[in-house]
């Protein structure tokens, strides 16, 4: 066995469950404060689509959502949001801790493709766990007023009687390819450019500067890879089987394409990338904290 490998295995020594839960808890704390901007997100991406209102902004979307609903209306969907991060983030995070063992991504000289492919992998996995919620949360968050859906319960029951158990995983397809660019950018970026931080600039890896600065950059550049795909899967998650209009994922992009133009992939991208910023900041600094707190009782 190399030393580099002897090294890593003593640099995180905390079980693999324990790190999924670690994960599961800090993408919770982080969806929380975040979610609003989750939810003006997703309004804007079905901006007039589906019999939902328009919105001429960013800004008289939030208006609107305010004097309609109050502060709850920004909440809306936030426990399917909770369940999703609670299944996604255990899965992707305990995936990617393994994945770093595997490949040894921990050492200094490990390449950016192997931490890339890392996040991707880890970001699919996650993916089918949270899919379920993350279709019932984009059906809470577009029934704006309560008038679908009584609640989450409601949802779930609805969704079995019109699409069957399937429906829980509708636009997986779709969902996957977003998780796997997503992460791919975010987790890679944020563990490469620590690296290079600690290395040129002389940041400890485990320093709230060198972290907070690298999760900027990390959101920033998952945002815009990821942008395209969520909007897709905002769209075609938030039809029921009975009265669709698009029939696959793809059929849904290229109609967006063939109607509003390429911008329509980024459509949100300001609340997008105001709710994937924040959230990778306070993620990752939840993660790195909790990993470096507890990695002392393992030691």
């Amino acid at each position: 066995m190399s030393k580099t490998t002897i090294k890593n295995k003593n640099v995180n020594p905390i079980p693999l469950p324990v790190l999924g839960l670690i994960g599961a808890f800090a993408s919770c704390i982080a969806e929380i404060f975040t979610f609003p901007f989750d939810n003006i997100k997703t309004r804007l991406q079905m901006n007039g689509k589906m019999g939902l209102p328009t919105y001429s902004s960013t800004g008289n979307c939030i208006v609107v959502t305010f004097s309609s609903n109050g502060i709850n209306g920004f909440y809306r969907g936030i426990s399917a949001g909770l369940l999703r991060q609670i299944t996604y983030g255990y899965v992707k995070f305990g995936t990617y801790e393994y994945c770093k063992k595997l490949f040894v991504l921990d050492a200094k000289d490990s390449s950016f493709i192997k931490k890339f492919i890392a996040g991707g992998v880890a970001g699919g996995f996650g993916c089918i766990a949270g899919n379920p919620f993350d279709v019932l949360k984009i059906r809470l968050i577009n029934d704006i007023n309560g008038e679908k859906y009584k609640g989450i319960s409601d949802a779930i029951r609805q969704t079995i009687s019109k699409d069957g158990y399937p429906g829980f995983y509708k636009g997986l397809k779709v969902n996957i390819t977003r998780a796997i660019v997503l992460n791919a950018a975010e987790l890679s970026s944020f563990d490469h450019i620590k690296n290079l931080f600690e290395k040129y600039l002389g940041m400890s890896k485990t320093g709230l500067v060198n972290i907070f600065f690298s999760s900027c950059t990390a959101g920033l550049f998952a945002s815009f890879a990821s942008s395209p795909f969520d909007v897709i899967k905002s769209r075609f998650m938030n039809q029921l089987k009975s009265g669709g209009t698009h029939t696959s994922a793809t059929s849904c992009a290229l109609d967006v394409f063939k109607n509003e133009g390429i911008g329509a992939f980024y459509k949100g991208f300001i609340p997008y990338f105001s709710r994937i910023g924040p959230w990778s900041v306070i993620f990752f600094v939840c993660y790195e904290k909790s990993k470096n707190f507890i990695k002392d009782y393992y030691m």
